[in-house]
Formats: C-alpha cells, structure tokens, sequence
C-alpha cells in the first residue's frame, strides 16, 4: 500500500507550494499531451498500472479503465466547441478512444460486442462506452449509431425491472450507486440529444421520483450512495458519489442537479490551511479510504474534491470551480514531479494517472 505518512507530510503540514504551481494553462495542456500520447500509441493491449492508480493495488481496475476514456471522450467533445479548429484532431482522437473502449482487454465480454445478443448486467461498463458513443455522433458520425441505441433500450429496460430503477452495474455483485445510474440517465439523455428522440425521459421521471422519495439522506437531503443497503456507508452521501451524480445530472435534469450541489457544498465542502476541498464522509461518520475514493487527508477527499472540480464546471459555478482550481494546482505540479521527493514516485500517480488527468481536462474543457 501507498504510505499515507508521506502524503500527510507533504500536503499536510504546509509543504512549501511556492515555485512549484503551473499555470492553469500548463497543467492542461501537460494533461492533453499525456492522454494524446497514450491514445496515439500502437498495439494497445490494455491500460497498466503505469497509467492508472489503482492497478497498482488492484489488477483488474474496478472499471477505471473505461472511465477515463469516458472522459476522455467528454473532454474532446467540449473542445470541438471550444476550438472548432482542431476538430479533425478531435475526431482522430475520439476514434482511438472507441477503439480502445470496444477492445477486449477493456470490455467485460472478452470479444466484438456487436456480436453479443445479450448485453447481460455490465451496467457500469455499458454506462460509459454508451456515453463515448454519444460523443463520438456529436463530433465524428453515426458510425456506432446502431450499438449506441442498442446499449440505451437494454439500460432502459434493465432499469424498469427494479422498483427502484437502477440498473444492474456488475453480474454477481449486489450493489447499485445512485451515480452510475445517473451517468446511465446521461447517457440515453446524450443519444437522444444527438438524435430527436426520447427514450429516457420516462424513466429519468421515475428515478428521480424515487430518489426523492426513498433515496435521500433525511439529515442533509443529498441523494444516498447506495441503493440495496449493502455497504455500511450505503444510506450516507459519500463525496465522490456525490460529485460525480452533480455531473450527469447536470445535463438531463439541471434544476435537481443544483439543488443537490447546493446541499453538497453546504455540508461537505472544507477548507484546510485556507485551500477549499470536499469531504468524502460527513463529519459525523466513520469512514475510511478506499481505492475508489483516494486518500483521505485532514478530513479532505482526494477523488471528492477532483470529481467536484468536473461537477463545478458541469454546474457553472465559476466561483467554486476557480478556488477549486487554486487549491489543486500546487499540488498537481508537487505530484507530476514525483521523482523530487523521497516515496513520492507511486503515490504521484493518485492525481496524474489517466483517470485523474480525463475528470480534469473533462472539467476545464467547459
């Protein structure tokens, strides 16, 4: 494991950031050349623990794969707004995206997923390359047309078995986030902003219904994380989870999305030594780090605060988004120069692996 001693130290006991910070500007362009160069290699054959945080503990990945191409893909859709020139670059970029999306390393079926009849219960995989599909028609054509209505009617479907309408995210695994389920919502909402349609809205309608109803935290009013009460935090917001539904919501239902950022800065936002950062617990519970959230430090969650910066700039709240932007920037350039301090080498890669710099160039790219 990470030593968390060091991160303490270092972040926590006023480390020197004078010097140290890049430009807003050079961070992002670091963070595009990185996923430039990744997506432009040959003969891919799967992300390693070189690329993301977690491989290191978890060889599989929980999925971190396929989310950071996702946001990949989200990143690249904003630029071709943003910067309409370069959209050929874009465009070449989104295809190696798909490519690496579809391949089998990445996707759970192991073969050509146009070729599997039934797309089974790999919600969570499925919510994402559904989400790169709906880029790739934005910016590139309707090449995935077909798959990308294929994988929308199945998550519909799987969702309206359940009187909870969530869908299946894993087979063999009885946990249901409320913010896949968003991300899923997002991504029918995507295809039908692509093509006219309304696919979603019906069961946008009932999820919210029953969010509202059942799946709210009655102390805080923020969605809960988890919908079957099969984790001790289940029936708590957790921070990352929290951000990370702000995001998707923001698109398909704008109004809830604002409300729930609200709460979550009113009862989660924190501020250590006078930077702002999101706590992945309330102060009132007893939680610990995970893979999945990052290191907690000083109350601050490391995953919370990154997936707020996305949130930030999903919501528009420039505020929020800028004094995010000036806490994290110090300690992006300490992390990419990992090399400089003793034992910082694997413990860099918590905010400079591929998953860390797609969530970020996803939310600066707005």
């Amino acid at each position: 494991m990470f030593d968390q001693a060091i991160l303490n130290n270092v972040l926590g006991k006023g480390f020197d950031f004078m010097g140290i910070a890049d430009s807003p500007k050079n961070g992002q362009d670091k963070r595009y050349n990185k996923i430039k160069s990744f997506l432009l290699k040959s003969n891919f054959s799967g992300f390693t623990k070189d690329d993301l945080f977690i491989m290191q503990f978890i060889k599989k990945g929980w999925g971190h794969d396929i989310a950071a191409l996702s946001n990949m893909a989200e990143a690249f859709m904003n630029f071709s707004h943003s910067n309409p020139a370069k959209i050929p670059e874009y465009q070449q970029l989104l295809s190696e995206v798909v490519f690496r999306a579809l391949h089998p390393k990445v996707n759970p079926y192991k073969k050509d997923i146009k070729n599997v009849k039934y797309l089974g219960k790999y919600g969570y995989y499925l919510e994402h390359l559904n989400i790169i599909l709906g880029c790739y028609q934005k910016i590139c054509g309707n090449e995935y047309i077909e798959l990308n209505e294929k994988i929308c009617k199945h998550l519909i479907a799987n969702s309206f078995q359940y009187e909870n309408f969530h869908a299946d995210l894993l087979p063999h695994v009885k946990m249901k986030w409320s913010a896949d389920q968003a991300a899923i919502l997002y991504s029918i909402w995507l295809y039908d902003e692509n093509n006219g349609t309304f696919l979603g809205k019906n069961l946008t309608q009932k999820w919210l219904h029953w969010m509202k109803t059942y799946g709210t935290h009655t102390e805080t009013g923020l969605f809960i994380t988890e919908v079957l009460g099969t984790r001790k935090y289940s029936n708590q917001p957790r921070g990352c989870a929290i951000a990370y539904l702000v995001h998707y919501m923001g698109r398909f239902s704008p109004k809830e999305a604002k409300e729930q950022w609200k709460l979550f800065k009113k009862h989660m936002e924190i501020r250590v030594m006078g930077k702002i950062g999101f706590r992945e617990f309330l102060p009132d519970y007893d939680g610990t780090w995970s893979p999945d959230s990052g290191p907690i430090i000083m109350g601050v969650g490391i995953a919370a605060t990154g997936l707020a910066l996305n949130a930030a700039s999903t919501i528009k709240d420039k505020t929020t988004f800028k004094a995010l932007e000036k806490s994290m920037n110090p300690i992006y350039s300490l992390l990419s120069k990992g090399d400089i301090i003793p034992g910082m080498n694997m413990i860099s890669k918590i905010g400079t692996d591929l998953l860390s710099s797609s969530i970020w160039l996803n939310a600066e790219s707005k």
